[in-house]
């Protein structure tokens, strides 16, 4: 038998183009592009992230209201690297919120995820204040405290390294010197060292200082009786609670509306779609070849 002659330019048979190929990112741009064409406001909360029950954003804006002149606020910042993501634009509302109620911070952190994350806030909110001396009255860092929750209960009655200067520090021992010189304590959580640990460990032993708490939302069931029961005072503890308090609170005092707008944005999606479309015809023409087109004009 004869083996078959190989196809030559004039006998090969077009190949169809594969459009599937094609088909999800030419589907996403289109679906993308109708996004931004939607008006904003279809009906009340349709395409909303934040939470429309303000009850929880409401309360711990109060605590944060109800703050004396020049309050000392400790920030137990222990989250975890993890879920910290989720609750960062929360956490930087609160800072921000509290820093416009005049409080004055302290961090400190009781695990090593947390302290890591607790360096570059610190690092954030001094590169805010800028070097006109109003950064060391109005932002401590106490670092890193040993012993997990036996930390956290030494902590009660001495949280001042002494190797801790300043005046913020200063104004803290002469307070006392522990947890109790605090108007405020904070609690960021995320790992199994944060909310419900210092409820535990602390709370029970010092009464007077409210605590708030902002966590991650797998952590919402484990701290909702907390706040309940009256031991928080405010938590922010699902994703669209903290958004809807980020839009109250404004970060770092940019506008609460940044939205990209929709003509760029939308003629960017209408240039991605041209180009991938001269890329498809590019594609298609190369694979008939000149051989094919002949061919078929014959």
């Amino acid at each position: 038998m004869p083996p078959e002659a190989p196809e030559t330019p004039e006998t090969a048979q077009p190949r169809s183009f594969e459009w599937r190929r094609f088909a999800p990112p030419i589907a996403l741009l289109l679906l993308l592009a109708v996004a931004i064409l939607l008006p904003p406001g279809l009906q009340p909360g349709d395409l909303r992230l934040a939470s429309l029950d303000r009850t929880r954003v409401d309360q711990m804006r109060a605590v944060v209201a109800g703050l004396p002149s020049s309050s000392v606020v400790l920030v137990g910042f222990d989250p975890d690297l993890g879920t910290y993501p989720e609750i960062r634009g929360t956490v930087r509302a609160l800072l921000d919120d509290l820093a416009s109620h005049g409080a004055r911070l302290a961090f400190a952190s009781f695990t090593a995820e947390g302290r890591a994350l607790a360096a570059a806030e610190i690092d954030r909110l001094v590169r805010r204040a800028g070097t006109n001396g109003e950064t060391a009255a109005k932002v401590l860092d106490i670092g890193f405290i040993s012993g997990a929750e036996a930390g956290m209960v030494r902590a009660v009655t001495s949280i001042v390294p002494s190797a801790v200067t300043g005046p913020l520090a200063d104004a803290i021992r002469s307070r006392g010197g522990g947890i109790g010189a605090f108007d405020l304590v904070l609690i960021v959580s995320g790992g199994d060292l944060g909310a419900r640990s210092w409820v535990e460990q602390v709370g029970s032993r010092l009464r007077s200082v409210p605590m708030v708490a902002v966590a991650p939302t797998f952590l919402e069931p484990e701290l909702a009786p907390y706040l309940r029961s009256d031991q928080l005072k405010a938590l922010l503890a699902t994703l669209r609670e903290g958004v809807a308090y980020a839009e109250e609170v404004p970060v770092s005092g940019a506008p609460r509306d940044r939205a990209i707008p929709a003509l760029p944005m939308l003629a960017g999606m209408l240039v991605a779609l041209g180009w991938l479309a001269v890329a498809v015809m590019q594609r298609t023409t190369g694979r008939l070849g000149p051989g094919t087109r002949r061919g078929r004009a014959a």
